[in-house]
């Protein structure tokens, strides 16, 4: 009993450990002036790399056999990286024409998103090389699709984002308006594909979750948390796409679930459920 409540805690802990890493971490963030960009990209990464590699070693060694499925998890669980250093930055990217005096703060975010589609990557042929989430042929042809389309727009929307200090030094050196460079660089055709990849990065995440929680996996907690949240970035990706990126006033909040990095934490949460859905013989040892 007293292990159950110790993983039950352990498990509030790692939901919550991406914050508690990060809001320290943002004191040393590059975006307050005097503060070491490359100070800052090395304790970010030697802080939540050390944190996942503890949490990774303890939890591999409470379960008597560290299967596929929980292995899959370890990777997802990996995105604590990413999210640590882009959530350490405690700002959002500066779009003003003082990006141009320090461009590597936005190359840095864009490239740590790279790196966490890559581990999500890896996650997913991790599950399909194995035969892990046991699905018909049929099934997998129509998650295949919506995962390489999901895919195809997070590397163009992070290769778009990643390239605005260089469209922007480039439109100012043509002598325009600095004020109509984001209406241009972030046209309607952009923002209607990053609607659809929301929907179907979003629909991805809640089917990863439902699944595996019937597969008995994870717990409950998992796909009700992800299900609800990614519902809430569906519905925020819906009203961008007829009404822009001004939300009435009070539910401004929902553009937090419009973001690229939303649907990182879910399946870091994922990661989460699936390494600490320890079993009844793993627990009572």
């Amino acid at each position: 009993m007293a292990k159950k409540i110790l993983i039950t805690l352990a498990t509030i802990v790692l939901f919550m450990l991406p914050f508690l890493i990060a809001i320290p971490l943002g004191k040393y963030s590059p975006y307050q002036e005097g503060n070491s960009f490359p100070l800052y990209v090395i304790i970010s990464a030697v802080v939540s790399i050390a944190a996942a590699s503890i949490v990774l070693l303890t939890f591999k060694y409470l379960h008597q056999s560290f299967d596929k499925i929980t292995a899959a998890g370890a990777l997802l669980f990996l995105l604590l990286y990413p999210l640590v250093s882009i959530f350490g930055l405690a700002s959002g990217p500066d779009l003003s024409l003082k990006m141009l005096e320090h461009p590597e703060r936005e190359h840095l975010r864009y490239g740590l998103l790279f790196i966490a589609l890559i581990i999500f990557g890896a996650f997913i042929l991790f599950l399909f090389r194995s035969g892990s989430l046991n699905i018909k042929k049929s099934t997998q042809w129509i998650i295949t699709g919506i995962l390489v389309f999901a895919f195809t727009e997070f590397i163009w929307e992070f290769a778009h984002h990643y390239s605005y200090p260089e469209g922007l030094k480039e439109w100012v050196n043509q002598g325009k308006n600095v004020d109509e460079f984001k209406t241009n660089y972030d046209n309607t055709t952009m923002i209607k594909f990053a609607v659809l990849g929301r929907y179907l990065q979003f629909i991805s995440v809640i089917w990863l979750s439902l699944h595996l929680y019937k597969l008995r996996q994870i717990k409950i907690w998992n796909p009700i948390i992800n299900t609800i949240f990614s519902l809430m970035g569906i519905f925020t990706a819906t009203y961008v796409f007829f009404n822009g990126f001004t939300l009435p006033k009070g539910f401004e909040f929902l553009m937090l679930f419009f973001i690229p990095g939303i649907p990182f934490f879910l399946l870091y949460w994922l990661g989460v459920a699936l390494i600490t859905n320890l079993s009844k013989s793993e627990i009572s040892r």
